[in-house]
């Protein structure tokens, strides 16, 4: 004979017996919050944390420098190679606070793969011949756009003038970590959080002129310098959009650094007479005969 669950309830009652009350069925959550990830807020702050530890780092750098002389008797100018030299090693240790922002936030604090939870990975259609064929075309377009907008002498190209130095430091952060670290914050963590947030098109817009703008005081004397980098950032976030990978963002921009590393390096003087652009179109052609 088959007993209802609402007769032994009542016979429960009759006995003086409580039950337990029946669980309510768990209200829905927001998509964002079912797993734990960021969004789109999250991400803005991790970006405006990877531009204030730069501006951080370089002031105490700086201002240790400067503390350090006077304690010494030596004078400091603003055009001294040590003092921009310092300024531009501050973004290593930037960088690595910036990393470790990342991994907590795309970690949860260590409850979920970081690389796996970032998108890491090739997409079959994208591999790394793709990503230095992309990485010298951009470059002729920035040699393009060079000779038919209006270009002035940037603020990179004047501190590429002061010295082989600041040069190799230039060459060593453009190559060793603004790569990987600036790919983790824009196309990673910031783009990850404004695509669960508001779509995949906010992202692109966002991460697009974000990254440029960070760029801007660097590049703000040369309208074509400024699309170029306008150009660079599209293109690297529309390649996130398209594959959904993280890594294909970071081998380009890793390969179109190198190529200008090489010729700061390798062609110090050609370097400082042209822009980066020219320089490492020409280095490409050196290669071979380099190593």
């Amino acid at each position: 004979m088959d007993v209802t669950e609402s007769q032994v309830c009542s016979k429960c009652n009759e006995r003086g017996i409580e039950t337990a009350p029946a669980l309510a069925p768990a209200a829905p959550q927001p998509a964002d919050s079912q797993d734990g990830k960021w969004g789109a807020r999250t991400g803005l702050l991790v970006w405006l944390s990877s531009v204030a530890l730069i501006l951080v780092f370089q002031i105490v750098a700086v201002i240790a420098y400067i503390m350090y002389k006077r304690v010494t008797n030596g004078e400091v100018t603003l055009t001294d190679p040590l003092v921009i030299i310092l300024s531009i090693v501050s973004a290593f240790p930037a960088h690595i606070v910036t990393l470790l922002v990342c991994w907590l936030v795309v970690t949860g604090v260590g409850r979920r793969p970081f690389w796996q939870t970032l998108g890491w990975g090739w997409h079959p259609q994208f591999k790394w011949v793709h990503a230095v064929a992309l990485a010298f075309l951009m470059l002729m377009l920035n040699y393009l756009l060079e000779q038919y907008l209006p270009h002035q002498e940037t603020e990179l190209e004047k501190l590429l003038k002061l010295g082989l130095g600041i040069r190799l430091t230039v060459a060593a952060l453009a190559v060793l970590t603004a790569p990987l670290v600036e790919e983790v914050v824009y196309r990673g963590v910031l783009y990850s959080g404004i695509e669960r947030a508001w779509g995949k098109t906010a992202a692109v817009c966002l991460v697009t002129i974000l990254f440029a703008g960070v760029h801007f005081y660097q590049y703000r004397e040369s309208i074509a310098a400024l699309t170029a980098i306008l150009l660079l950032s599209l293109v690297l976030t529309m390649l996130r959009a398209a594959t959904g990978k993280l890594l294909p963002c970071v081998a380009t921009h890793l390969v179109y650094n190198g190529l200008q590393a090489i010729a700061l390096i390798a062609m110090p003087e050609q370097a400082a007479d042209r822009s980066p652009a020219f320089s490492a179109l020409i280095a490409i052609l050196l290669i071979p005969g380099l190593s």
